[in-house]
């Protein structure tokens, strides 16, 4: 042995994730210990909210004001991570201490010992999927929208405002991970009266929704999902648009702009 370092666990989550012009993301926004691996899946998760926000004020499409979305969505994701990293640790410890036990003891391992704690420590798919989004980008409808619970360990898909679209096949070799780009999407199964609904300069597409999945998005034939550039769902209207400006309104509430597409100042 040549060289030992000593390196403290850090678990730390910033007061601030937006100060005027400094954003902060990663490691910078939130210090995870490394159990069950979840500080990269975190890290990336702020820069894909954050990234297509700054496109949209930098191109003009959006508001300043969109930038202010970004610290209500992030910053609860990170302390919910925080908190299963911590456990992750906690696990990891109980772990180690009963195989101490094991060989002190003489005992031989077994797997009835392994599989309880690395059931939990692994399970994390609700953590990183099942994030939910409650900000002025999204479009909840109203106070009466309840508050997002804790994800827990279990993903569990649902078409509701603020969470990430579920995966579904829009053709046999496309599908609804496919349709999102640096741009907002809309996914109906009557693509027509939708597409005379709005006009530039948000960047948006419109893709048709087969029929065979109304039910799994709660939409009638005329319905829609308004899906953002990172795969969240901004706003749903399940019987068709409630008025011609419907689609332009709720792109402006959105992204902070005027329903001329102008950021406000």
């Amino acid at each position: 042995m040549l060289r030992v370092q000593h390196w403290t666990v850090q678990a730390f989550v910033a007061d601030r994730f937006r100060r005027g012009r400094i954003l902060l993301a990663g490691d910078a926004a939130h210090t995870v210990p490394p159990a069950g691996g979840l500080g990269m899946n975190a890290g990336l998760s702020d820069v894909h909210n954050l990234c297509w926000k700054l496109a949209g004020v930098v191109h003009g499409w959006a508001g300043p004001g969109l930038l202010d979305t970004y610290e209500p969505e992030r910053q609860p994701v990170a302390h919910r991570t925080l908190r299963q990293a911590v456990t992750n640790t906690h696990l990891m410890f109980q772990a180690q201490s009963r195989r101490r036990e094991q060989l002190q003891n003489g005992e031989a391992a077994s797997d009835r010992i392994e599989l309880p704690w690395s059931d939990g420590y692994f399970a994390q798919l609700g953590l990183v999927l099942g994030v939910t989004y409650r900000s002025a980008a999204v479009l909840t409808g109203g106070a009466d929208a309840p508050e997002p619970p804790d994800a827990g360990t279990e993903y569990v898909p649902t078409p509701e405002p603020g969470h990430r679209m579920p995966h579904l096949w829009l053709t046999p070799d496309h599908s609804t991970i496919d349709a999102v780009g640096e741009w907002f999407t809309l996914l109906t199964p009557d693509p027509d009266p939708w597409k005379r609904c709005v006009s530039p300069p948000w960047p948006l597409r419109v893709e048709p929704l087969p029929a065979e999945h109304l039910d799994a998005c709660e939409l009638s034939p005329h319905g829609a999902l308004l899906i953002r550039p990172d795969g969240h769902i901004a706003a749903r209207w399940p019987d068709g648009p409630p008025a011609d400006s419907a689609l332009r309104n709720a792109l402006a509430t959105l992204t902070g702009t005027g329903s001329d597409g102008r950021p406000y100042a």
